[in-house]
């Protein structure tokens, strides 16, 4: 049980500093969870609604597979921190604007 959380502990360590290292850049899940919030805002607005605020804040992100995949990759190929790290920022995207920004 030990051994599982610390895993989780490192590997979201790796993920929160990659997103650091270039913070004008996110990690590929939470441009999709952005957009599928845009598009549930559209529909919303359609029916005369809102989404609630609270999504539109900072959220608890679950670890990506491909940071989860990263890491058992550098590991079997006994890849340096600093070439692992410089793979997880490669992956960033540019960071998407939301409509009716909170």
């Amino acid at each position: 049980m030990r051994l599982t959380a610390m895993s989780y502990n490192l590997m979201r360590v790796f993920e929160e500093i990659s997103k650091t290292q270039q913070p004008e850049l996110i990690h590929p899940s939470d441009k999709k969870y952005s957009e599928a919030l845009e598009i549930r805002q559209q529909q919303a607005q359609k029916r005369d609604r809102f989404v609630n605020p609270l999504f539109f804040q900072a959220r608890i992100s679950r670890i990506s597979s491909y940071t989860i995949r990263a890491v058992q990759n550098a590991i079997i190929t006994g890849m340096s921190l600093q070439c692992f790290m410089s793979s997880l920022v490669a992956m960033l995207v540019s960071r998407p604007q939301l409509i009716g920004e909170h």
